[in-house]
């Protein structure tokens, strides 16, 4: 694979993955409200499943190719499903002033299984793999280079939209309600999205 190509992944995956999804929309509205810091454990089950999802699909492109288009439809909607408990998660949450206990979104376990309900993520790396990767060989340095890369692109933007989330705390804490619609009904259009 020549450099330009590479970089040209590069490109291509960082204006995918900076967009608002699931995992940057989670994180901006946990961040906000719990600051960066307590939102590591789900950071960093993101960034485990992004890297395990993306190995799984480097691993196993050509194989999933022949399956994906039977059980796409049934995984859009379980994605999607997911993602509206999300959203439900999201619109009842209240400000880290007025909240008991733990937060149980913000568990190293909910980052990593939400890779694996995550169309878009499990899309990119179907997509992403054969078009950039495969036509060099599908071997496991190939595999690795292209789940490391999609990680730590991905992971950027993630980081990106946890940071924003944490420095708006403050004004969070004091429209929590309205950030909390809006974050819900932004998961409710990413669901929308997969499954249109």
């Amino acid at each position: 694979m020549s450099l330009s190509i590479y970089l040209s992944f590069i490109m291509y995956v960082c204006a995918v993955t900076f967009m608002p999804g699931p995992n940057n929309v989670l994180l901006l509205s946990a961040a906000g409200q719990n600051g960066l810091k307590k939102c590591l454990p789900l950071l960093f089950g993101i960034w485990t499943g992004l890297i395990t999802v993306m190995m799984i699909a480097g691993a196993f492109c050509t194989l999933l190719s022949r399956y994906v288009p039977a059980a796409a439809p049934y995984l859009k909607y379980v994605g999607a499903a997911y993602i509206l408990y999300l959203a439900f998660l999201t619109l009842k949450r209240k400000p880290s002033s007025q909240e008991t206990g733990k937060d149980l979104t913000l568990t190293f376990r909910n980052g990593f299984l939400l890779q694996f309900l995550n169309v878009k993520v499990i899309m990119l790396g179907l997509a992403a793999f054969p078009g950039y990767f495969m036509p060099y060989g599908s071997g496991f340095f190939n595999i690795l280079l292209f789940a490391v890369t999609m990680t730590a692109c991905c992971g950027a933007g993630n980081l990106i939209w946890a940071l924003f989330g944490s420095i708006l705390n403050p004004f969070y804490d004091r429209h929590f309600r309205i950030i909390n619609v809006v974050m819900s009904l932004l998961l409710i259009y990413c669901a929308y999205r997969i499954v249109i």
